[in-house]
């Protein structure tokens, strides 16, 4: 099936349509999630601006036997690929979230989200430490508390109260 892709990539007659009729085929083939991955990566990096559809369609190619691991696949395939992987989680995982429809599956996307993001390069909060209080210094280890920049003063706090945070999103 990647033989598929890239051949139709190279001919130019791959489109939107091909695509998804490619992801369908490979399901039904019973392709390896690796595999899959590996599709889905090579479309959205040919049409990066169709990648939160791409995404859908091979979420939609699994109909309702999805499951948690293969949506996260899914998702972190397009996103790599992408210019700007941080920023192109969020419409990523909106277009799943839609193609999931009412399952159980849906409600797990924003936690694929979450540490999808974290994960990017081009992640904001990369070098990020945590500490329990007081300033931390560049360089220093830091543990358990409160979120803290680069630099010492923690995020939504003060640098001798910093406030707790949820997630690894700071919020």
């Amino acid at each position: 099936m990647a033989g598929v892709v890239q051949a139709g990539l190279k001919a130019g007659a791959l489109d939107m349509k091909a695509v998804a009729e490619v992801l369908n085929a490979a399901v039904k083939a019973g392709v390896s999630d690796s595999a899959m991955g590996s599709m889905v990566s090579m479309a959205a990096g040919a049409f990066p601006a169709d990648s939160p559809a791409i995404a859908s369609s091979a979420v939609r190619s699994y109909g309702t036997q999805v499951t948690e691991a293969q949506v996260r696949n899914i998702v972190a395939s397009a996103v790599a690929v992408q210019p700007h992987p941080y920023a192109s989680v969020s419409p990523i995982c909106e277009a799943v979230t839609k193609a999931l429809g009412n399952s159980m599956v849906a409600n797990t996307v924003p936690s694929i989200a979450v540490s999808v993001a974290a994960a990017t390069p081009d992640n904001p909060l990369q070098g990020v430490t945590t500490q329990a209080n007081g300033l931390v210094k560049p360089g220093e280890e830091a543990s358990g508390g409160a979120l803290v920049l680069p630099g010492g003063l923690p995020v939504g706090g003060t640098p001798t109260s910093p406030s707790p945070v949820s997630n690894p999103a700071g919020n």
